[in-house]
């Protein structure tokens, strides 16, 4: 029945798809899970560039910018609400679901034109509560889908234009802006062209160009406010060297086990029974290699965290649904997609309530901080990596990414250092630091009438007032 149903091409089952994903994610709305480390960061980082610290310059991270400045246009709409953040982070996933099954529908990828993509599509991004978080990768994946249109038009030959190989170029740029390390998807796509299309140095460059444009126009924009140094180092430099895995490879695997079968599968009889056109045998093979780049962004990202999933959300709706539609038996059609859409959700829910011992959500989460109950309120420095403190309260000064940051404060013999610390207090003078390791008392040996402003309380320092 349910398979029946959205294999018909009629734009309206895309509302009975966005009632499907409802239903499939209301219980992650009625019971939330705890705010993730990713959430928090978000938040506090959305918080600071509203309190008007230039990014990069008065704000040291190595998030791309345009996860940043979104991180701080959806703070000043929606403040510090998950549940906001979540119904903002369904409808992104069901406007992908549903731009892609229309691409596939529009390119003829498959022999039947339907909606069902767009389901396979959006149950794959709810493999894991997480996925929900509105992270960069959710909205960097938005513009390889648009990068990915422009692929399959360049492919066909009729088709072949310069303006859509430029723009093929920026929003793969794009997207690199959200997520740096999907940079990889524009080597990827110079190879998937060169195998496919007759391409000729002209129209890499011009590719290469389309690419390169957003990230001039950042350089240009930070070149003429004099920070080129800064967005140089913290955001390009920063974002190659600072990553770390959230979820191991294994609990990955477990998560992933239900689609990883169907993908086998679904290789498997596509291959033996799928009858295809030569133009849609090759858009099969470009969403096969579509599909390693994914895997390849996951290895140079060097990080495995549950939204990586979403860049390898396409090339797998493509093939599931291919399988599911060369199915001729309509009962067993119709189990494989009621126990895909079950098994997925199952596995979900389960890894939720830490059902499946398989499954390590630990690293997702931040730590309570051992001061919460004596800092609240406050504008805060932390010297180190006490997320938790920040439940509660506001980030001070510009050190934001301690791994950034760090080497300023154990370096307070560089006079450039003790300038860019006590500009940064001037600017936002924190009320209270946090410092486990004693690492102000080289700074306050450079700024004595800094501590003058400050009293020590164990690994606290407060500040005194006027």
């Amino acid at each position: 029945m349910l398979l029946r149903i959205f294999r018909v091409n009629d734009p309206y089952r895309l509302l009975g798809i966005f009632v499907a994903l409802i239903v499939i994610s209301l219980w992650f709305f009625v019971d939330p899970a705890s705010q993730t480390l990713y959430e928090l960061k978000s938040i506090v980082l959305g918080e600071a560039l509203n309190d008007h610290k230039a990014l990069y310059s008065e704000l040291f991270t190595s998030t791309p910018p345009l996860a940043a400045w979104f991180s701080g246009w959806v703070e000043w709409i929606f403040g510090r609400s998950l549940t906001a953040r979540h119904v903002l982070s369904l409808l992104i996933i069901f406007f992908q679901g549903s731009y892609f099954a229309i691409l596939l529908i529009n390119n003829k990828a498959q022999n039947e034109n339907t909606y069902l993509p767009a389901l396979i599509f959006g149950v794959l991004c709810l493999y894991s509560f997480d996925m929900l978080t509105l992270s960069g990768e959710l909205m960097a994946a938005t513009f390889l889908i648009f990068a990915l249109n422009n692929l399959f038009k360049e492919v066909e030959f009729r088709v072949q234009h310069d303006t859509t190989l430029l723009k093929l170029g920026v929003y793969l740029g794009i997207a690199s802006l959200f997520v740096f390390s999907y940079a990889v998807f524009l080597p990827g796509t110079l190879i998937i062209l060169n195998i496919f299309t007759r391409t000729t140095i002209r129209k890499s460059l011009l590719l290469v160009l389309g690419f390169a444009l957003p990230h001039l126009l950042l350089l240009a924009y930070y070149f003429a406010i004099g920070d080129m140094l800064f967005v140089w180092n913290n955001f390009y430099v920063g974002s190659v060297w600072l990553s770390s895995n959230i979820i191991t490879l294994w609990s990955m695997v477990c998560l992933s086990a239900i689609p990883i079968l169907y993908f086998l599968i679904s290789l498997v009889m596509v291959n033996r029974e799928a009858r295809l056109t030569k133009y849609q045998s090759q858009l099969l093979q470009i969403m096969f290699l579509w599909l390693l780049v994914a895997m390849v962004e996951v290895i140079v990202s060097g990080s495995m965290t549950p939204q990586k999933v979403i860049a390898f959300a396409p090339p797998l709706a493509y093939f599931i649904s291919h399988y599911l539609l060369l199915i001729r038996r309509k009962r067993i059609g119709e189990f494989m997609l009621w126990f895909f859409i079950v098994g997925i959700v199952t596995t979900s829910y389960l890894a939720r309530y830490n059902k499946l011992s398989s499954i390590d959500y630990s690293e997702i989460f931040y730590e309570k901080s051992d001061y919460e109950n004596n800092v609240k309120e406050k504008r805060v420095l932390v010297l180190g990596t006490d997320w938790g403190l920040f439940e509660s309260n506001k980030l001070a000064t510009y050190f934001y990414d301690w791994e950034l940051s760090k080497k300023i404060f154990n370096e307070p013999n560089y006079f450039e250092n003790v300038v860019l610390i006590a500009d940064s207090f001037a600017v936002d003078m924190p009320e209270v630091i946090v410092d486990k390791e004693n690492l102000m008392a080289g700074v306050f040996n450079k700024n004595p009438a800094l501590k003058k402003r400050y009293a020590r309380k164990g690994d606290l320092y407060v500040l005194l007032k006027p």
